[in-house]
């Protein structure tokens, strides 16, 4: 899931920007946004069924009508809001606010801080989603793999380095390697950059038609990783099939 960072003054014109870029993205993939409130709280409707169950410890309560469905959840943390996107699929989460947070931002208007384009054109910015942080789960890179081969086998794996740039462009050749493996129909790993910790996450899914081939080869890709990466405590798991 690529993060999309907008910064900003409050009045440099950052809604109608937001409002713009998604329109695009849309077009592109499934497309969402997180907004700092700060201090204009969003309160829930007095007495209604919702606020009540948010109010006894639901979480999220969710709220369905003709026209669109409201979740409140009670974590307020970003990272809980992009683990969530990203294991919902969503493919692009467009972000205003959190300016302390390091993602590569697209500044609207004069503020003291980096960033990576200023009051861009939009079209300026489609060109160059590759440079835009990703934000990496497991259900997410499951939930991309699907969409292209929703009848094959695929299975996870998840561990963790603490040695981040050099496992990065390790897992790329290796990823590289086993997509030139006819039996192969996709495999991603993934190293997660946004840790709390030095132990940076690292994520493998591999799909195949047959299960046992997809087996065989993810244990493979355990094995040329793991000058890099230690095992999780998180098994490995097939989506397709539990028994394996």
């Amino acid at each position: 899931m690529k993060i999309l960072h907008i910064a900003g003054w409050s009045g440099s014109g950052k809604t109608t920007y937001i409002l713009q870029l998604c329109s695009h993205l849309v077009l592109l993939g499934r497309t969402a946004t997180i907004k700092h409130i700060g201090s204009h709280h969003s309160k829930l409707p007095v007495g209604k069924d919702t606020t009540l169950h948010f109010q006894s410890g639901a979480d999220p309560a969710i709220g369905i009508d003709e026209e669109k469905t409201s979740a409140c959840f009670h974590s307020v943390n970003l990272d809980d809001a992009l683990n969530f996107l990203s294991d919902a699929g969503v493919q692009y989460a467009v972000i205003e606010g959190f300016k302390s947070r390091p993602f590569q931002k697209i500044l609207i208007g004069d503020l003291d801080c980096s960033f990576l384009l200023k009051s861009p054109e939009i079209p300026q910015v489609l060109s160059v989603l590759d440079q835009f942080d990703d934000w990496y789960t497991l259900p997410g890179l499951v939930n991309e793999m699907r969409v292209q081969h929703p009848d094959d086998n695929i299975l996870t794996w998840s561990g963790y380095t603490t040695d981040y740039k050099n496992t990065v462009d390790f897992c790329a050749e290796v990823e590289k390697d086993f997509l030139a493996k006819s039996h192969i129909t996709s495999i991603r790993i993934r190293v997660q950059k946004w840790s709390d910790t030095d132990n940076f996450p690292v994520y493998v899914a591999l799909s195949a038609k047959d299960p046992l081939i997809a087996v065989q080869y993810l244990s493979d890709a355990m094995q040329r990783i793991s000058p890099y990466v230690m095992q999780s405590m998180q098994d490995n798991r097939s989506e397709k099939d539990p028994r394996i």
